[in-house]
This record gives structure tokens, C-alpha cells and sequence, in this order.
């Protein structure tokens, strides 16, 4: 008969990490500012600042799920501190206009401004087409990375302990790790004052 080998014992999940609210309201105030430079609206940014503050957050040892988590309940909080109203989706459509009012119709081609052909709506051929979305596509990429790299070091800086000024004694967080001032205008005057005892 097979000897039964006994059970490992049980392992208690670890509790959940939670922002302290000192933490989150700073990372809160960032977002506020990267979220009303957002355009055309609020809404453009709201992804990548979820994802921006995840992926520190996730650098630091968090759990994916726990992360996302965190990183929404900031970005909802932000979002409603803004006043933004989620539209719906015939609302978030390009060409939407307020039921009853005719269509945009444009008479120049938006990529190239020649005369559009009769039955062309936007542009005038495909090549047009593909250019402006292109473009589009581009710009919005760019600003998305932007935010979301905003976001990131906005959640990054907030874990990190806040240091004295070696010249004026201010307290601030660093933004790098050997940074010893709490701004460019103390560091210059360190620097001119190491100069002024070399002469």
C-alpha cells in the first residue's frame, strides 16, 4: 500500500498593495494637468495614463491586476475633477452633428485642399486618403506615447523619498536618483559658488 505524502501547506495570497493618499493625490494632481492639456478632449488621454501609471506601478512589484485597478480609480477620480462627460457613441463618431442638422460636407479635399471630384465626400483619390490618415494616425501615436510616458513618471516620482535642498533646504521629490537640488536655479548657484572658490 502507497504511503500518502501530506499536503503542502496552504499559501495565503498576499494582500493587495494600495496607494496611500498622499501618494495618490500627487500622482492625481500630474494627471489633472496632463488630462485638461489633452485634445480634443479629456477622454484622448484616459488610456494612456491607465497605461502609463500601470506599467510603474508594475515596475515596482505590483500585480498586473492590482495595478490596473489602482491605475483606474485615479484616472475615473481625474476624469469626474474635470468636469468630462462621456458621450455616446453616435457622439464620438467624426462626422457626428445634433440630430436634425445636416452632415459636414466639405468641397476641398482634406489632405491636398484641391476641388473635390464629383461623388468624393472627403478626398479626392485614395493615395489622399491614406496620407491624411496616416498623418492622423502619427499625431495621435505621438501624443498618446507622450502621455503615457507623462504618466509613468508622474507615478514613479511619487514613490520616491523626499530629499532637502542642499542649497536652500526646501523639501522636494527627486526626479532622478542623484539629484541634490530641488531646482535649476540652486544648482546654478552651487555651481557658481564652487566657482567663486576655485578663483
Amino acid at each position: 500500500m502507497l504511503a500518502r505524502s501530506p499536503l503542502p501547506p496552504i499559501k495565503s495570497s498576499p494582500k493587495p498593495k494600495r496607494l496611500n493618499r498622499d501618494r495618490q493625490a500627487a500622482i492625481r494632481d500630474k494627471i489633472v494637468i496632463i488630462m485638461r492639456e489633452a485634445e480634443p478632449t479629456p477622454f484622448a488621454a484616459e488610456g494612456p495614463c491607465r497605461a502609463g501609471i500601470r506599467s510603474a506601478l508594475c515596475l515596482q512589484g505590483w500585480r498586473w491586476r492590482t495595478a490596473d485597478d489602482a491605475a483606474a480609480e485615479i484616472v475615473e477620480s481625474v476624469l469626474r475633477q474635470v468636469g468630462a462627460i462621456r458621450p455616446t457613441w453616435k457622439q464620438g463618431q467624426p462626422e457626428w452633428t445634433q440630430d436634425g442638422v445636416m452632415a459636414v460636407e466639405y468641397e476641398h479635399c482634406r489632405n491636398c485642399a484641391k476641388p473635390l471630384p464629383e461623388g468624393h465626400f472627403k478626398f479626392c483619390c485614395a493615395p489622399c486618403s491614406w496620407a491624411f490618415r496616416e498623418k492622423q494616425y502619427a499625431r495621435w501615436n505621438d501624443e498618446r506615447y507622450a502621455n503615457q510616458k507623462r504618466a509613468a513618471h508622474a507615478a514613479r516620482i511619487e514613490r520616491r523619498e523626499t530629499r532637502h535642498c542642499q542649497r536652500c533646504g526646501d523639501p522636494f521629490k527627486p526626479k532622478r536618483a542623484r539629484q541634490a537640488f530641488c531646482s535649476i536655479r540652486c544648482s546654478s548657484a552651487s555651481k557658481r559658488d564652487c566657482n567663486r572658490g576655485l578663483e
